[in-house]
């Protein structure tokens, strides 16, 4: 499994719009990559802040992903709302 976690930032007044790019991300996520979790969650109390958590079946399922026009063209749009980079740390898995 192939697996990240990622917190980010959006600038104020702007997390509805993030939400929305979100919020369709994670269903063609879930639509087209078979195996695979993409969860976004806020922060509780920190209301512009939030955790994704992604997972991979494989290699290949990310590479697909990373390459889909869903992510690519929706990947420019949330960047330009956020307050600061991204913090991404992978994962492996253990077991």
């Amino acid at each position: 499994m192939i697996g990240q976690i990622i917190r980010l930032k959006v600038l104020e007044g702007k997390e509805a719009e993030l939400e929305a790019l979100v919020s369709q991300l994670m269903h063609d996520v879930t639509s087209n990559e078979p195996g695979s979790i993409y969860d976004v969650r806020r922060v509780r109390g920190q209301p512009r802040t939030y955790f994704y958590f992604v997972s991979f079946p494989d290699q290949a399922g990310y590479d697909r992903y990373m390459e889909a026009a869903y992510h690519t063209e929706m990947s420019p749009k949330a960047l330009a709302l956020l307050d600061g980079d991204p913090l991404i740390e992978d994962l492996d898995a253990f077991s």
